[in-house]
């Protein structure tokens, strides 16, 4: 299958993509709402609630404009992989601590539940202090380079 097959049929499939799907694949985060599926050799996660899948987006596009400018990037442009795998999981590692007071986390169990608390705690999410995730985004360690032999 060549890329543009796979991209069409994945469309096709996962009409509700998680807007998480890279953290949940990386195996730091995972959500009440998740569906995970595979299609030819890779695998792919959708989400099984329209409401959430918007407020997940709206929170990870807040999210994404405060990295930016701590990443130096002025280009509207797709994230580098990962820097975005920084984004994803250091941001909800971080709004998990914030809301749970849970310094030692290595991993979201579910994401959702996150997304409730912090809505409820500061009414909505343009109003969740960014700034004080960004130090849990920049702190997060990626999976280091494998060296092909």
């Amino acid at each position: 299958m060549d890329e543009q097959s796979y991209r069409e049929a994945y469309q096709r499939i996962n009409t509700a993509p998680c807007a998480f799907e890279k953290g949940i694949l990386s195996l730091k985060c995972r959500c009440a709402f998740q569906h995970q599926f595979r299609l030819a050799d890779r695998h792919g996660v959708g989400c099984t609630d329209a409401l959430m899948q918007q407020n997940c987006c709206h929170f990870l596009e807040h999210l994404r404009k405060q990295t930016r400018f701590v990443f130096k990037i002025n280009v509207a442009d797709p994230l580098p992989h990962n820097k975005e795998i920084k984004v994803q999981n250091g941001g909800l590692l971080g709004m998990q601590r914030l809301l749970e007071g849970d310094e030692c986390a290595e991993s979201v169990g579910d994401i959702a539940g996150l997304m409730h608390k912090s809505v409820a705690l500061y009414g909505d999410i343009e109003h969740i202090p960014y700034n004080r995730l960004m130090p849990d985004v920049m702190a997060y360690k990626t999976r280091s380079k494998r060296r092909r032999p």
